[in-house]
């Protein structure tokens, strides 16, 4: 079999996101160390750090899962492989794009500024701003993307992520948003 001696491309993955997660964790706990404030759950370098922990946990799942395929694949037990790299070609086209939605979207965070329009509903208030826009239409255009075809859905779930997101953050956090 050619694909015999070569490393399972869910393994080369979950290497690979396994030293993202371990420079995130060491960029948390170093920044952390420098730090002013040391109480870890007031620190800033506590959501890195609790993001290092998902990716590196997530990595060593996808190493574990690519091994068994690869061990299968080396017993004979089918083409997995071949079958992967057809499919790999397919999915650097979808890198791309989702790469360059989310390049859009943080430019449109960084570079567009919207007015800050305040709207009471019943004793709530909602500010909008360019977070919401942008994130908004962010959604949308992932989840056209993705093969969400439903005007409804479309239009809900995006909006409601993002009065979630804005809410959660500016009301319930105190957190500035963009």
């Amino acid at each position: 079999m050619k694909n015999k001696g070569r490393i399972n491309h869910s393994v080369q993955e979950g290497i690979f996101f396994l030293l993202v997660g371990a420079a995130l964790l060491g960029y948390a706990v170093t920044s952390y160390g420098k730090a002013f404030n040391k109480d870890w759950n007031q620190s800033p370098y506590l959501f890195p750090l609790m993001v290092a922990a998902a990716f590196m946990f997530l990595a060593v799942c996808l190493i574990r899962e690519g091994a068994a395929e690869w061990k299968k694949t080396a017993e004979g037990e089918g083409k997995a492989l071949d079958r992967a790299d057809a499919h790999e070609a397919r999915n650097w086209r979808g890198v791309g794009v989702v790469l360059i939605l989310c390049a859009l979207y943080y430019g449109a965070l960084s570079f567009v500024k919207l007015p800050y329009v305040t709207v009471g509903i019943f004793a709530f208030f909602f500010t909008f701003s360019t977070f919401e826009v942008a994130t908004w239409i962010f959604l949308i255009a992932m989840m056209v993307y993705m093969g969400v075809r439903k005007p409804m859905i479309l239009a809900l779930v995006p909006l409601g992520f993002t009065l979630f997101l804005s809410i959660a953050f500016r009301t319930m956090l105190n957190v500035l948003l963009p």
